[in-house]
C-alpha cells in the first residue's frame, strides 16, 4: 500500500485551552518556519505520485515549488484558528506539564502487579505512582487535576501484530463480510454491496471489497471472474478473502495483468483454473494474488487519506496507543515514518519490514534506520511461512478434517520451502535483526523452529526474541521446543471465536481445534506470549481481544479448549507488558511505572473485577500524556 499526506487531524475534543495553544504555537516566531515546512512536505507528498512510491525519490525540488502555497496555508490557519476554528489541525501537541490522577483503579502491569489509586504525568512521562497521599504534594503545580472516580486505568494497549492502517479499508472497500463481523450471506448479496461502492466511487480505478468467507456463504463457494464481470467491465475488481491470503478478481484484472490459461503457478502460490476448460476462474491464492493486492491497495491520495483517518480513530477509539504493520513495503515504511514525523498519525508505531528488506538490510544494501524516530520503531524482519486454515493453505502436518474440493490427504503447502527458509532466517538474524514468521500451521511451525535452531546454531544469542505469528496449531512438543529455543508466541486468540465453529467441524476435526491458540500450554511453560487480532482480518476490538482467550467461546457461544483459557491478568499482559516486551519496547512501554512513556487507557470498569469483559467501555486514550481520544459523553 502507499499512504500519502495530509493535514493532521485530532480525535480528542477541543476546547478553549486547545484553541489557544495551537494559536501560541502558530504565532512564535520560532514555530512558524517549521510549520510552513511541515505543510510544504504534506503538499509535497501529496504530489509525489510520478514514480509510484510515498517518499520515493527526493521531495527538495517539489518542496521548493510549494514553499509558498505553504506560507500562504500558514496564513490561512492562522486566521482560521484565531477565529476559533480548524480543530483537524494537529501536530502532535505538547502533553500539559503537570497531570495529576486521583481517586482511581491503577492497574500498573509492572513485574510484580502493583496496584495503585493515583498517579503523576510530567510532560510525556508517568512522573509518581502511589496512593492519594503520595501525590499531594503535586497538586498545587498541577495543570491538570483528573479525578478518575473510580475508573480504571491501565498501560494503553499495543498491538503485537496487525496490518495498520488497513482497519481503514472499511472507508473505501465494499464490506463483504458475513456474521457476526458483517451482514453479507449470498454471493448476490455481495455482488450487491460491490454494485453499491461502484456507484459511490465512480470512475476507471480499481473497485476493491474486503472480508468475503466462502464458508460462511449459503453458496459455500468463492466468487468468480464472471460474478465479478456482472458487476463491471470497465474498470478493475478486487474481492480479497477475509483471510487476506486470497483473492478473486475480474476479467479485466487478469487481462491487465496477463494471468492466462498458459500462466504458471508462482511458487507458494496458486492461479485457479477451471478443470473442464483451464481458463482462469478468478480465484488467486497466496503469492499469486499479492501482485493484485498491492496494486489495488495503492489508492488515489484521497483514498489513501480516508484509510489512515479511519484506521488511526479506529485504533484510538479501542485504547490502542502503538499499532503495528507487521508485513511492510519500503513504500509503506517511508509513508509511515513521514506521516508520523508529520503529526499524522497519533499512535506510536512499531514496524516489521518484510523478509526481502530484511535480506537487504543484512546484506548492507539498505538502511532502515533512517525510518526510525522516537514514535516509530523498525523491528522483526517478518516472512510469511504459510496461509490460513480457514482458507485451507495452511500448513499442516496431518490432512485437514474435511478437505472440501481437495484431495482425501490434503495437507496445505507452505509458503517458502525449508531451506529457503532456513538460509533466510539465519542470514537475517546473524546480522542482528529480531525475526518474525508467521505460521499457522503445525507443519509451517516445524519448519520456523528448524529454521531458528539452525540460525541459533550458526549465532547463538541469549535475548533474540524470535516470534512466532499466530502460532494457531502449536503441539505440545512444539511449545517445549519454543521454550528451549527461546522464541516467543503471538497467537491470534479471536480465531476461536470466529472460526472455532468451523474449526471444530470442518478443517481441522473437535480434537485439533481445541488446541489452537494454547495459551495456558504456553504459560505453564514459562513462555512469555501475546495476543492480537491481525486486523483488518478482524476488526480491532480491545475486549474481545481480552474476552477471547479468557473465555475462548465461539460465536455460537460453545467453549472450545476450556484447558487452554487464561486469566484476565495474563490476558492483558499480552496486550501490554509482554507485548512492549515482544516488540523490545519494553523499556519505554507496556507498563505504569515512573520514567515510562504516559502511553495510558482509561476504563469505565475494572477489568479484574467485571464478569462480561465486552461490556467495558474506552472512555479516555493518551499517548505521550496527550488525549487522542475520548468519550463523547
Amino acid at each position: 500500500m502507499r499512504w500519502t499526506g495530509r493535514w493532521a487531524f485530532s480525535f480528542s475534543r477541543t476546547g478553549k485551552a486547545d484553541v489557544l495553544a495551537k494559536r501560541r504555537i502558530l504565532h512564535s516566531k520560532n514555530e512558524i518556519p517549521r510549520h510552513r515546512d511541515r505543510i510544504a512536505d504534506v503538499v509535497a507528498l501529496t504530489m509525489d505520485r510520478c514514480d509510484g512510491s510515498f517518499l520515493g525519490r527526493s521531495m527538495a525540488a517539489v518542496k521548493k515549488i510549494v514553499r509558498g502555497i505553504a506560507w500562504a496555508l500558514i496564513a490561512l490557519v492562522a486566521l482560521i484558528v484565531v477565529a476559533g476554528g480548524l480543530a483537524w489541525l494537529r501536530l502532535h501537541p505538547s502533553p500539559p506539564g503537570l497531570q495529576v490522577w486521583t481517586n482511581g483503579r491503577v492497574l500498573t502491569m509492572d513485574p510484580e502487579g502493583k496496584q495503585a489509586t493515583a498517579l503523576v504525568i510530567e510532560g510525556d512521562r508517568i512522573a509518581a505512582v502511589g496512593s492519594n497521599e503520595d501525590v499531594e504534594r503535586w497538586l498545587p503545580s498541577a495543570d491538570v487535576v483528573l479525578d478518575l472516580e473510580g475508573r480504571t486505568v491501565l498501560p494503553g494497549f499495543i498491538e503485537a501484530h496487525g496490518h495498520f492502517p488497513g482497519a481503514g479499508l472499511v472507508a473505501v472497500a465494499a464490506d463483504l463480510n458475513s456474521p457476526p463481523i458483517g451482514a453479507v450471506k449470498t454471493i448476490p448479496e455481495a455482488l450487491d454491496a460491490l454494485r453499491r461502492t461502484n456507484i459511490e466511487q465512480s470512475g476507471d480505478g480499481w473497485l476493491i471489497g474486503f472480508g468475503y468467507d466462502d464458508t460462511m456463504l449459503e453458496e459455500q463457494r468463492h466468487f468468480t471472474r464472471e460474478d465479478l464481470d456482472s458487476v463491471s467491465t470497465t474498470r478493475p475488481i478486487l474481492a480479497m478473502h477475509i483471510s487476506a491470503h486470497m483473492a478473486v478478481v475480474n476479467s479485466l484484472a487478469l487481462e491487465r495483468f496477463g494471468i492466462t490459461s498458459e500462466t504458471p503457478d508462482p511458487p507458494g502460490g496458486e492461479i485457479r483454473k477451471d478443470p473442464e476448460t483451464g481458463e482462469p476462474t478468478g480465484l488467486l491464492l497466496e503469492t499469486a494474488s499479492r501482485p493484485l493486492q498491492l496494486e489495488a491497495l495503492n489508492m488515489p491520495p484521497l483514498q489513501q487519506i480516508a484509510v489512515v483517518r479511519s484506521a488511526a480513530a479506529t485504533y484510538a477509539a479501542q485504547g490502542f496507543t502503538t499499532v503495528q504493520n507487521g508485513l511492510a513495503t519500503l513504500v509503506q515504511i517511508k509513508g509511515m515514518s513521514a506521516g508520523s514525523k508529520l503529526g499524522l498519525i497519533p499512535q506510536r508505531l512499531a514496524i516489521w519490514p518484510k523478509d526481502e528488506l530484511g535480506l537487504e538490510v543484512a546484506e548492507g544494501t539498505l538502511d532502515l534506520g533512517q525510518y526510525a524516530s522516537e514514535r516509530v520503531y523498525i523491528g522483526a524482519a517478518k516472512f510469511v511461512g504459510d496461509g490460513s486454515i480457514q482458507g485451507y493453505t495452511g500448513f499442516l502436518s496431518e490432512p485437514y478434517y474435511q478437505p472440501g474440493e481437495h484431495q482425501a490427504d490434503y495437507r496445505g503447502y507452505p509458503n517458502i520451502d525449508a531451506d529457503t527458509l532456513e538460509a533466510q532466517v539465519k542470514a537475517i538474524h546473524c546480522s542482528g535483526q529480531q525475526v518474525a514468521v508467521h505460521g499457522n500451521g503445525d507443519a509451517a511451525i516445524d519448519q520456523f523452529l528448524d529454521a531458528w535452531e539452525a540460525a541459533l546454531g550458526a549465532c547463538p544469542a541469549k535475548d533474540a526474541r524470535p516470534v512466532l505469528v499466530h502460532a494457531q496449531m502449536s503441539r505440545p512438543d512444539q511449545l517445549d521446543r519454543m521454550k528451549k529455543l527461546g522464541a516467543t508466541p503471538s497467537f491470534f486468540s479471536a480465531h476461536v471465536y470466529y472460526w472455532g465453529d468451523r474449526h471444530r467441524d470442518i478443517f481441522l476435526g473437535p480434537e485439533r481445534a481445541a488446541r489452537i491458540s494454547p495459551a495456558a500450554s504456553a504459560a505453564a511453560l514459562g513462555i512469555r506470549f501475546t495476543t492480537h487480532l491481525d486486523t483488518p482480518i478482524v476488526p480491532i476490538d480491545s475486549m474481545l481481544q481480552l474476552w477471547t482467550p479468557v473465555a475462548r467461546e465461539t460465536s455460537s457461544s460453545e467453549v472450545l479448549g476450556s484447558d487452554e483459557r487464561i486469566s484476565v491478568e495474563q490476558a492483558l499482559r499480552a496486550m501490554t507488558s509482554d507485548a512492549a516486551w515482544q516488540l523490545r519496547l519494553e523499556e519505554q512501554l507496556g507498563s505504569i511505572e515512573p520514567g515510562k512513556l504516559a502511553d495510558l487507557v482509561i476504563l469505565s470498569k475494572n477489568p479484574l473485577d467485571d464478569e462480561d469483559l465486552r461490556d467495558i467501555e474506552i472512555d479516555q486514550t493518551l499517548v505521550g500524556g496527550v488525549t487522542i481520544y475520548e468519550k463523547p459523553r
